[in-house]
């Protein structure tokens, strides 16, 4: 009876311990628009243990540190990109009054308990900083009249932008052929902006017309990245004998990607098939497979069709096949890794709606006064004709 007691108070005090500080949430939003402000939230629990310290971090680089005992509790550290207000921040908050280019970065915050446990607890989220111009895309060329079997040319450009935007073109609201299209290079500046830039060229011809008109459409899309999380399975060779590992890479507070179909182990000559799902999500996740760290090709994947529930959340699939060969175990193991992107995508549209037909001209009253004659009256008419067949 004593041994179990002192077994008991042994696990009791194991548990005690391991749950001495713990992450209930880490608020790094996933993007800012250049000039807003920033709040940083480092949600902890210190499950009654005393707070020795809370650090920031930007890019592993410390810029801020809250210490109760000390006077003042809060100290800032000068970093290019972090305009901190000391003033509006504490324990558990930093807040950037504003935000650069440089304000980007991975943003972590570091937990500390005092003694005796002294543990430590540290999380970190990517923060991106884009940049979205005034206004629309701005459509240049387009002519007053496109009569039947003219030309058009007309070109898109919208920036500079950071990502760089994605033009499409729209004829009467539908996509037009690619055949029609010319994208140019992007242009990028020193500052990670770029401009895009798009051409439309076709003959007009009467299946473009709608209800007897054309509209030309050119929309932006700026896709914004605010999460990204993933999880990775390592599996050793099979004459290893060891089992798979996943290794999930998420923030506190946030639900990741999950691998289904993988088995214990693999044999060089067997064939992989697996799954990713992503999380429930207002927007669709992008999912990407990676091998050992490499990309994986479109060949080898298989693509689903997303899942949508009742209270209008998502989850997308991605499935992963390939037949495994010697070169994928690197020091006997193989590592699969997916990765769920959340990205908002911001659509700004600019449309043109020229006339199409033949140019109308109207005879004034005086150039008909002082013309009586027939040979006077054939030559207008002819002239006219002429126009309006054009």
């Amino acid at each position: 009876m004593r041994a179990f007691v002192v077994v008991a108070l042994f696990v009791v005090g194991l548990v005690r311990e391991s749950m001495c500080v713990r992450f209930a949430s880490l608020g790094v939003p996933g993007f800012v628009l250049r000039g807003e402000s920033v709040w940083l939230d480092c949600g902890y629990d210190l499950e009654g243990n005393a707070l020795y310290s809370v650090k920031w971090y930007k890019d592993n680089v410390e810029f801020y540190r809250f210490l109760p005992s000390d006077t003042p509790s809060a100290q800032m550290y000068k970093l290019d990109g972090v305009f901190l207000d000391l003033h509006r921040s504490n324990a558990t908050h930093a807040f950037l009054y504003k935000s650069e280019m440089q304000t980007e970065g991975v943003y972590g915050c570091e937990v500390s308990t005092e003694m005796p446990q002294f543990r430590t607890i540290k999380a970190e989220k990517e923060l991106f900083v884009y940049v979205i111009p005034d206004g629309n895309p701005s459509i240049y060329g387009v002519m007053e009249r496109y009569p039947i079997g003219s030309a058009v040319n007309v070109t898109c450009v919208f920036g500079p932008s950071k990502p760089a935007a994605h033009l499409t073109w729209f004829i009467n609201g539908e996509k037009a052929p690619d055949a029609y299209v010319r994208n140019f290079p992007t242009e990028t500046f020193e500052s990670d902006l770029s401009t895009s830039k798009t051409r439309l060229s076709f003959t007009v011809d009467p299946s473009h017309l709608r209800q007897g008109s054309l509209s030309l459409q050119c929309v932006a899309f700026v896709s914004l990245v605010h999460s990204k999380s993933s999880i990775e399975l390592i599996v050793n060779d099979g004459m290893s004998g060891a089992e798979f590992q996943h290794v999930p890479h998420v923030p506190p507070g946030l639900d990741g990607p999950s691998i289904t179909g993988s088995v214990a182990r693999y044999f060089v000559g067997d064939t992989v098939d697996v799954n990713c799902s992503s999380a429930r999500s207002l927007e669709p996740a992008q999912l990407q497979w990676f091998v050992n760290d490499n990309e994986v090709q479109p060949e080898f994947l298989a693509q689903y069709t997303p899942t949508v529930y009742l209270d209008g959340l998502s989850s997308t699939k991605l499935g992963l096949r390939f037949r495994v060969q010697e070169d994928h175990f690197r020091s006997e193991e193989m590592r699969l890794k997916c990765t769920a992107t959340l990205a908002k995508v911001v659509q700004l549209t600019t449309v043109e709606t020229p006339a199409v037909g033949p140019q109308r001209y109207q005879i004034s009253a005086n150039s008909a006064e002082g013309c009586h004659s027939i040979e006077c009256t054939s030559m207008i008419l002819a002239t006219f004709m002429i126009l309006y067949m054009s």
